[in-house]
């Protein structure tokens, strides 16, 4: 079952500071270094947490190849820093006090969101056929004792709509520390179904297990 969305009772303006993911404050002031010193990403931080914010592209400029890929960098350095609920594109607040007041306001969420994925990371499943004779029901239970028994060794477990011509995809919470366990277990899951084609991705930040959505509010 998916988590409890965080709810985000802020008006998007068409600049501002956009919402990249909320970490753990970290213990030394401004201690942030980022992927792309161009993308300009600072911690805004409130009590003990902070929020990893950047400017605002333009309107209509979050879905841009290069914001996508700088943003990606960006969450991703702080998910091998350490815990990390990231956000997803289009939340944007007016300014860093916006941001501290969403901080606080959510504090409770935020940090149920965080210890969701304390230690853990995402991985992400995509299982295609190779085996043109194979009927799309045998696939698609193949895949699916695939799925079972993944979802086993992981934290959490949920599918997504397949990949186009795909007949499964997945998402797992992972323990960081049973990465390699993990993986090897796709590996040889992958070889004992020789009929279909597993991609499996990752780590990355759990952006299928930490929920959060605007509601937007007058000016």
């Amino acid at each position: 079952m998916p988590p409890d969305p965080i709810p985000l009772r802020r008006r998007a303006p068409a600049h501002g500071l956009t919402l990249l993911a909320v970490v753990p404050a970290p213990a030394e002031e401004g201690a942030w270094e980022p992927a792309d010193p161009a993308f300009g990403s600072e911690l805004v931080g409130e009590g003990d947490l902070a929020a990893l914010v950047a400017p605002a592209p333009a309107p209509g400029a979050d879905a841009a190849p290069e914001h996508v890929t700088a943003r990606h960098w960006e969450v991703h350095r702080a998910l091998l820093r350490g815990d990390v609920a990231p956000a997803p594109v289009g939340i944007v607040f007016d300014s860093a006090d916006d941001v501290r007041a969403f901080l606080a306001e959510s504090h409770a969420a935020l940090h149920g969101a965080l210890d969701r994925v304390a230690g853990r990371w995402e991985f992400r499943l995509h299982v295609g056929v190779t085996e043109q004779g194979l009927a799309r029901q045998m696939a698609l239970d193949l895949s699916t004792h695939i799925y079972a028994e993944l979802r086993r060794i992981s934290a959490g477990a949920m599918t997504l709509a397949p990949a186009a011509g795909g007949v499964l995809s997945a998402a797992f919470l992972v323990e960081r520390s049973a990465s390699v366990a993990f993986q090897d277990r796709a590996e040889v899951l992958g070889h004992l179904n020789g009929a279909l084609a597993l991609d499996l991705t990752g780590p990355w930040p759990a952006y299928d297990f930490v929920h959060m959505h605007a509601v937007t509010t007058s000016a």
